[in-house]
């Protein structure tokens, strides 16, 4: 039981958090269209994703001897997710933000660091069924797909 626990918890970790190959290559600070805008977001998110499975793969294999233990888990997820996020949020705040949607585009943002939070106080949070719906809805409804805890 404990054992498919700690698996469900890392994968939830990773699974949850998608973000994904690419980079946004445009250092301008014109804005974008918001569909450029949306392109190179999942984008950046998509590139964090894959890093982010790799990880647990890596961290899979190092702790197969440590499934039952929970402070692994929580320590597990902290180093899978947390600094890949804050870096994704980072190169998502550097991206040029659509004419008209900057209030949106932050108030998305704010919500991202917000759920981040949530995981670096509790990294066992994300266990129970989807605690981050609230922080993924409006970021999917927006197009950002790639992006969610």
């Amino acid at each position: 039981m404990r054992r498919k626990f700690l698996l469900l918890v890392l994968s939830l970790a990773v699974g949850a958090i998608a973000l994904g190959c690419g980079d946004s290559g445009d250092d301008s600070t014109a804005s974008l269209t918001k569909a450029e805008y949306i392109k190179q977001a999942n984008a950046i998110c998509a590139k964090y994703t894959k890093q982010m499975a790799a990880d647990f793969l890596r961290f899979s294999k190092e702790n197969r001897d440590q499934q039952n233990n929970l402070k692994v888990a929580k320590e597990g997820i902290a180093e899978i997710t947390v600094e890949p996020t804050k870096e994704e949020i980072e190169d998502l705040r550097a991206l040029p933000v659509p004419s008209g949607e900057e209030e949106k585009v932050e108030a998305l943002l704010v919500r991202r660091e917000e759920a981040l939070e949530k995981i670096e106080k509790e990294p066992l949070f994300k266990v129970s069924g989807d605690p981050f719906e609230a922080f993924n809805k409006p970021l999917h409804d927006y197009g950002l797909t790639e992006c969610a805890l």
